[in-house]
């Protein structure tokens, strides 16, 4: 069963993809930027050099925050068995393939889903699935297969 999060990027390329990502932190990055240096020009000093530096490290790290997002965000899991995978949005826009691990647990609590994943511990929240009943009764399904296995 494949489940998709309203994260999903359907059928946006990887290039879009991350150019809307970055778009507003980049945006509220240099808004900062160029407050700060309206300030300090306002007041009297010299804002060239320090606005084209501040303005690059601005643009930077909020590029790299917009693409961990994409590589953070659960867009997909697919449950067979007793082996689930995640794939991120970045992972389901270029269709790559993640490997199947298996589930250990699958805790309901609070409005969110914590699922063993083979080593990685993932939280999944209601509001980002539009079938999450389905989603917890699969994986529950899949950690108790799991238990079934690992037990002489």
């Amino acid at each position: 069963m494949t489940f998709e999060s309203r994260h999903h990027p359907g059928d946006v390329t990887r290039g879009m993809l991350a150019l809307r990502a970055q778009a507003r932190p980049v945006a509220l990055a240099l808004l900062v930027v160029m407050v700060v240096t309206l300030a300090a020009a306002l007041e009297g000093h010299p804002v060239l050099w320090p606005f084209a530096a501040s303005a690059a490290i601005a643009y930077a790290g909020a590029a790299a925050y917009g693409q961990s997002r994409l590589h953070a965000t659960p867009a997909e899991v697919t449950v067979t068995g007793p082996f689930a995978a995640v794939r991120s949005v970045w992972d389901a826009a270029g269709q790559e393939h993640v490997p199947f691990v298996p589930v250990s647990s699958a805790k309901l609590a609070l409005g969110e889903l914590t699922v063993g994943l083979g080593d990685d511990v993932r939280a999944l929240r209601v509001e980002d699935w539009s079938e999450f009943d389905a989603l917890v009764s699969a994986l529950r399904v899949a950690a108790r297969e799991g238990e079934q296995l690992t037990m002489p």
